[in-house]
């Protein structure tokens, strides 16, 4: 069976290039690599609402596998916070509102219309998936397990969502 960036073949290249780009985007952000965020960024930006459901599905199993005894309040401040300082050493542009936004997200949490007297302004989706990278790279870490394994059953998640026949 022929693969393409080491991914099975039987997935869309579109989920290969995603998947290649966020291995590619993660691995750079743990390494304090800008030039490869960015790059990584740049690549997942072209597939944005495609990269940001798989990375969704990432962040929701890290979260699982870090709070396998339920995930607080407390406990994302705590993801939120950790993944802004350690980004802010390294990556001038992290964007606190799309750490987020990218933590409330992937939990199916959203702001409803009339929640705020002001209208929040929408963060651009390069911001967004940058956001994810660092996001899942921290709870990676933090977790000191392989992003990868998580990766795959991220794509192959949204592969069996999308041959599911509703009645």
């Amino acid at each position: 069976m022929a693969e393409h960036h080491g991914y099975p073949a039987e997935w869309s290249l579109m989920a290969r290039d995603i998947a290649a780009a966020t291995d590619r985007g993660i691995t750079a952000a743990r390494s304090h690599d800008s030039e490869d965020l960015d790059d990584a960024v740049a690549q997942l930006e072209k597939h944005g609402d495609a990269a940001r459901g798989m990375q969704a599905h990432m962040v929701r199993e890290l979260l699982e596998t870090s709070y396998q005894d339920g995930l607080s309040g407390d406990d994302v401040s705590d993801v939120l916070t950790r993944t802004i300082a350690a980004a802010a050493r390294w990556v001038a542009s992290v964007d606190p509102n799309a750490v987020a936004a990218v933590l409330t997200g992937a939990l199916g949490v959203a702001e409803r219309p009339g929640d705020s007297d002001i209208a929040a302004q929408p963060i651009p989706i390069a911001k967004i998936i940058g956001a994810a990278l660092l996001v899942l790279a921290d709870l990676a870490a933090d977790a000191e397990v392989d992003h990868n394994p998580y990766l795959v059953r991220a794509v192959e998640e949204i592969r069996r969502e999308q041959t599911i026949e509703i009645p």
